[in-house]
């Protein structure tokens, strides 16, 4: 009997650390993709054609620079639904950026530098030959 409770000890403490630590692991995960997701209530949508009519506007009223992505979802049927919403991307002046490869080794240091967490999604585009383009940041 003592056998079976080492056993089952054994294997109840292997289970737990595996537990924590995918839940510490996932947590993590988590909250470094989620910085510029919010999932904001929006009272009870019934159809993706209501969606499409709330949750645009609840996006825009929680904070000017969210937009709905396209996803949401009924938390309480007939009560609650929520929308997500995402931080727009803001466009920041970069000086002359020549080719891709230019843009790879500019735009990360232009997104950090300007502060708040920004950092480059890959996007840029040139709005002055020669003289100014700018780099798509995101929180």
């Amino acid at each position: 009997m003592s056998k079976i409770k080492k056993i089952f000890a054994a294997f109840t403490q292997s289970a737990l650390c595996v537990l924590l630590t995918a839940s510490l692991v996932l947590g993590f995960a988590t909250s470094a993709f989620a910085g510029n997701i919010e999932t904001v209530e929006a009272g009870p949508i019934w159809s993706n054609a209501d969606a499409q009519g709330k949750c645009p506007a609840t996006c825009e009223n929680y904070d000017s620079g969210y937009k709905w992505n396209g996803q949401w979802w009924t938390t309480e049927w007939g009560e609650m639904s929520v929308c997500q919403c995402a931080k727009s991307p803001v466009a920041i002046e970069a000086g002359p950026i020549w080719s891709n490869d230019d843009a790879q080794g500019k735009c990360p240091t232009t997104c950090s530098d300007a502060g708040f967490g920004y950092e480059w999604d890959g996007q840029w585009w040139t709005t002055e030959w020669g003289e100014m383009s700018v780099c798509e940041c995101v929180v």
